[in-house]
């Protein structure tokens, strides 16, 4: 694969092609569409990645939160953006699963939102995009656990909490000639 290519096609979003697979894939989603497209609407959102959701007002309520956490996580300067995968309680197979759907939905959210194989990128967000499907790959059997995985877990959230930031702002970089009133 050269430089300028890209790893399309994304990925079906889970085995059913009908919506994510939980709040997890749903988040990755949802940055992979504010990636490439900054004016995503909060109320409108969950249903352009996913048509096929049936979402009642509830949940309505619960993505238009996700949105706004998003949104401001995404725009924090202090790279406050925390992936949405089960706390240090849980199994490390589980976390990396949950990683995985994670990267999984991001691939998708891109994918659905328009990037396309001829994106203007540099090498480290192309590497960023394979590393991605890569991991969105993972499966149970072949997770193990040790203690020296934990501490590469943590490396690897770090990692792609960075290179999404790297990709976001390569995607939406910010304009020196904007006069928007400061507050």
């Amino acid at each position: 694969m050269s430089e300028h290519d890209l790893p399309i096609p994304f990925p079906s979003p889970n085995a059913t092609g009908d919506g994510p697979a939980g709040t997890t894939e749903l988040q990755g989603a949802l940055c992979g569409l504010l990636c490439v497209n900054p004016h995503a609407n909060r109320m409108t959102w969950a249903n352009n990645l996913f048509p096929e959701l049936e979402i009642d007002e509830q949940e309505q309520l619960d993505l238009s939160a996700l949105f706004d956490d998003t949104v401001q996580q995404l725009n924090s300067l202090d790279f406050d953006f925390q992936i949405d995968v089960p706390d240090d309680n849980a199994p490390l197979a589980s976390r990396i699963l949950a990683l995985s759907d994670w990267c999984q939905g991001l691939v998708y959210g891109l994918g659905v939102s328009g990037l396309k194989q001829e994106a203007d990128l540099s090498v480290d967000s192309r590497e960023y995009l394979t590393d991605l499907i890569q991991i969105s790959q993972v499966d149970a059997e072949s997770l193990s656990q040790s203690d020296a995985e934990e501490g590469y877990f943590a490396e690897l959230i770090e990692y792609l909490r960075m290179g999404l930031f790297l990709l976001y702002g390569e995607l939406q970089p910010i304009n020196p000639d904007d006069n928007s009133e400061q507050h």
